[in-house]
């Protein structure tokens, strides 16, 4: 059974920033459920947020894939419907004392920054366009919002894919 979702929009200066490229884009980083039964199925931003490490390694196929290394310098994009003013990139950090980045703690820091943004929003009503997109009470909560992956857009500039569950 498909479940109803939407993605998020994608940055409006997409295929600018493509066209301005140095490089070749690397392939995508994506973050799928273990045991689905396809992939594809992403993960909930909930669960990033509030399971341990070891619960996640669990729950994440390749989590302990180790991603920070092909990634330099990296920024995911923010953006949300209604609120396109509010636009802002957040930096990840690929490193940690221990070496590059797993797949699971990328996608835990992806949470993070995106739980940042959320918060940035929460001062900022959406403009008319964008109300079915509020994100607050009787909106949009966290326990629709699923991380499907990365995806590199341009030379240091990656973009998160997120799915809003509309169930």
């Amino acid at each position: 059974m498909l479940v109803p979702h939407t993605s998020l929009p994608s940055l409006s200066l997409w295929s600018k920033m493509i066209a301005s490229c140095r490089s070749s884009p690397c392939a995508a980083i994506t973050f799928d459920l273990c045991g689905a039964p396809s992939r594809g199925l992403s993960v909930p931003v909930c669960e990033l947020l509030s399971r341990p490490e070891g619960a996640l390694e669990r729950m994440l196929v390749g989590s302990s894939d180790v991603v920070g290394a092909k990634m330099s310098g990296s920024l995911g994009f923010r953006r949300w419907p209604g609120c396109e003013h509010l636009d802002r990139t957040h930096p990840l950090d690929l490193y940690i004392p221990a070496g590059p980045l797993t797949r699971g703690q990328l996608a835990v820091q992806v949470a993070h920054a995106f739980a940042r943004f959320i918060n940035e929003l929460q001062g900022h009503p959406p403009a008319q366009h964008g109300a079915a997109w509020r994100f607050d009470n009787g909106g949009i909560s966290y326990n629709r919002l699923i991380l499907s992956g990365l995806w590199n857009v341009c030379d240091n500039t990656w973009l998160a894919e997120v799915i809003v569950d509309f169930r």
